[in-house]
């Protein structure tokens, strides 16, 4: 449960349900560094055309992109649960924080979609609107059942028993 980052304090309560990204981004920013610096030498003992350079080169900034964007507007993202407001907020790094609702009307939704579950919360009378999922996907294999009840236990109680406190 450590990739979801939970912290209480008595006055806040966060979670980093996307922070489980982070390997996957690290192994795109290592193969892209690999790639733009194994690149020239191959060139240079006439392996690689320029043409197949330029594609190599492509390929190695799709992987950048791909890792800047996952890091930006996954791995970055905490929820934030304030007692003092009585609010939830949605922090992305830094500098940019929404409100998105009210402790009152906080809901927790189970969803289903290609046959693995997962937790969301959302604003009652427009949770199918608009959610925001606070847990990865769960399977329905033993292994993925017990991980779940972990997280039920370690994450969404907490979370529900700092809401009603």
């Amino acid at each position: 449960m450590e990739k979801y980052q939970l912290t209480i304090t008595p006055s806040e309560l966060s979670i980093r349900p996307y922070f489980g990204y982070l390997p996957k981004i690290r192994l795109f920013a290592i193969l892209f560094i690999l790639t733009f610096s194994a690149a020239p030498f191959l060139r240079n003992l006439l392996i690689l055309t320029s043409d197949v350079l330029k594609i190599v080169y492509v390929l190695g900034s799709i992987l950048l992109l791909y890792a800047v964007y996952d890091y930006l507007f996954h791995a970055s993202v905490r929820f934030l649960f304030d007692k003092r407001t009585r609010s939830i907020y949605k922090v992305n790094g830094i500098a940019f924080k929404k409100r998105l609702m009210a402790f009152d009307e906080m809901t927790v939704l189970t969803g289903s979609e290609y046959g693995l579950n997962t937790y969301a919360i959302g604003r009652k009378k427009k949770q199918f609107v608009k959610n925001y999922s606070i847990s990865g996907p769960f399977g329905n294999s033993k292994k993925d059942r017990a991980r779940e009840e972990e997280y039920v236990e370690k994450i969404l109680n907490p979370i529900l028993e700092f809401i009603k406190s």
